[in-house]
């Protein structure tokens, strides 16, 4: 029974944190847009990473690291607090 509690735990958690990486690729796209005009090819110059990974972002199918997050708030001029702030990061046990 503990085990399928922990399953079950980790399945919530995982769900928490697809939702939230979902919402932060949509704060970077808005702002991607404003800035850049949509051209993902500026985006990825200043951001120093491929177009490639720009559109998997965009579409989901890529998580963002930590150091790809740095390199978008950089290339955005927006303040990496202000990117998560109100993210549902947390998770009761």
């Amino acid at each position: 029974m503990k085990n399928a509690l922990r399953v079950c735990f980790l399945c919530f958690m995982q769900n928490q944190i697809e939702k939230s990486e979902v919402q932060l690729s949509q704060r970077i796209y808005e702002l991607f847009l404003v800035k850049f005009e949509g051209n993902k090819s500026k985006f990825a110059r200043a951001s120093k990473c491929s177009e490639g990974t720009i559109r998997k972002v965009f579409l989901n199918k890529q998580s963002i690291t930590f150091n790809l997050l740095l390199r978008f708030s950089s290339a955005l001029d927006a303040d990496l607090s202000e990117l998560v702030k109100g993210l549902d990061l947390n998770v009761e046990k």
